[in-house]
C-alpha cells in the first residue's frame, strides 16, 4: 500500500534508515491523520500534491521526535503543518466524483455552471491516470459534465477538479 510519503523521502527528512521501523510504523498513521483532517485519501493520488507531502513531513518529524504528540495531536498543531492542513482541505472540495457513461453524453454534476474550466479528470475505479481526453475542458451546460469520449466508459468512476472562472 502507498503512503504520502515513500519510504525513502520519510527516511530522508527523519535521517534515518529506510528499514527503521519506528517511521514504518507512522506511515500510515501520518496518512490516516492527514485523511481525516482533509476528507481525502492524498495517498491514493498517482502523483501526490506537494503540499500533502510537506504535511505528512511535519507530522511526522512531530510524531516521531515525541511520540507522546499522536496522543495530543489537536493542541500540538504547529502553524505550518495547520495551514497545510487547510490548504489540502481547501482543495479536496474542489474534487467532484463522476461515474462515466456508456457513450458520449452530458453526465449529471451538480454545482458546475456553463464556464467552469475542468481543470483535470483522474480515472479511480475501472480506469487510472489522466482522463482529461474523453472530456470536455469546459463546462458547456450547467450541472453537466460532457464525455466526449463514445467509448463505454459506464462502471467507471473519475475525480474531476473543478476550476470557477474567478480562480483562474
Amino acid at each position: 500500500m502507498a503512503n504520502i510519503l515513500t519510504e525513502y523521502e520519510a527516511a530522508s527528512v527523519l535521517r534515518v534508515d529506510t528499514d527503521d521501523q519506528r517511521m514504518l510504523d507512522l506511515l500510515p498513521l501520518v496518512d490516516g491523520f492527514i485523511k481525516n483532517a482533509t476528507g481525502y485519501d492524498w495517498a491514493s493520488d498517482a502523483t501526490v500534491e506537494p503540499t500533502a507531502k510537506s504535511a505528512a513531513r511535519m507530522l511526522l518529524v512531530m510524531w516521531h521526535e515525541n511520540p507522546a504528540m499522536i496522543a495530543s495531536y489537536v493542541s500540538s498543531l504547529n502553524f505550518g503543518l495547520q495551514s497545510a492542513l487547510t490548504q489540502l482541505e481547501a482543495l479536496a472540495l474542489t474534487f467532484r466524483f463522476v461515474e462515466g457513461a456508456s457513450s458520449a453524453g452530458f453526465i449529471s454534476l451538480p454545482g458546475v455552471l456553463e464556464g467552469d474550466t475542468v481543470s483535470s479528470v483522474t480515472g479511480i475505479i475501472g480506469v487510472s491516470g489522466d482522463q482529461s481526453a474523453s472530456f470536455e475542458t469546459v463546462i458547456s451546460e450547467n450541472g453537466y459534465i460532457q464525455q466526449l469520449s463514445s467509448d463505454d466508459l459506464s462502471d467507471k468512476w473519475f475525480r474531476v477538479k473543478i476550476t470557477k472562472p474567478s480562480e483562474l
